[in-house]
């Protein structure tokens, strides 16, 4: 905690130099409208009124520099705050500016995405109507040679039947076990 004396020591100078201006004053007036009245001064007073004048005319000359003092810190204070002001005025334009070229960029990226993700699902689509298409085509070849093979072995039937010890059956036997062998992939 601050100690206490030093404002209310200065408290006290403020206090006895107003009531000094005070009286000063009191007492000019005083002299001032005595010599309004044309009632004339002793050397004494006009001493008085002297030091009097010579005080309040320090007094003013005290205030004004101290009121110059103020008025060019309170200039100094007021261009820098222009300055500040300026300087975070710039500071939002960049900002401004640099949010527009995220904001672009941000926009072209999900264009970009957007674009990435409809290609895809065409690429899906077409992956699928292919593989579909190519299942349908299997399907119709496994169909299409069940049936052959099921007319071959009708034939081969026939065959025997025809020619039970001729050359007919043994064509017959040998398409029947060309037929009954499976094929090894590759």
């Amino acid at each position: 905690m601050a100690p206490r004396s030093r404002p209310s020591k200065e408290r006290r100078a403020r206090h006895r130099a107003a009531a000094e201006r005070t009286a000063r004053r009191d007492s000019l007036l005083v002299l001032l409208s005595r010599i309004q009245r044309t009632v004339p001064v002793t050397p004494v007073e006009a001493a008085l009124l002297r030091a009097h004048v010579d005080a309040e005319l320090a007094d003013a000359d005290t205030a004004r520099a101290a009121l110059g003092h103020q008025e060019a810190q309170h200039r100094q204070q007021l261009a820098a705050a222009h300055a500040a002001i300026r300087e975070a005025e710039q500071d939002a334009a960049d900002l401004a500016e640099q949010l527009l070229a995220y904001r672009a960029v941000e926009a072209q990226r999900q264009a970009d995405a957007d674009t990435y993700a409809g290609r895809l699902d065409a690429l899906r689509q077409q992956t699928s109507e292919g593989l579909l298409a190519g299942a349908e085509e299997a399907l119709r070849r496994a169909l299409t040679a069940e049936a052959t093979l099921g007319r071959l072995r009708a034939l081969a039937h026939r065959m025997r039947a025809g020619s039970p010890q001729g050359a007919a059956a043994i064509y017959a036997d040998r398409i029947e076990q060309t037929l009954n062998t499976t094929v090894e992939q590759p």
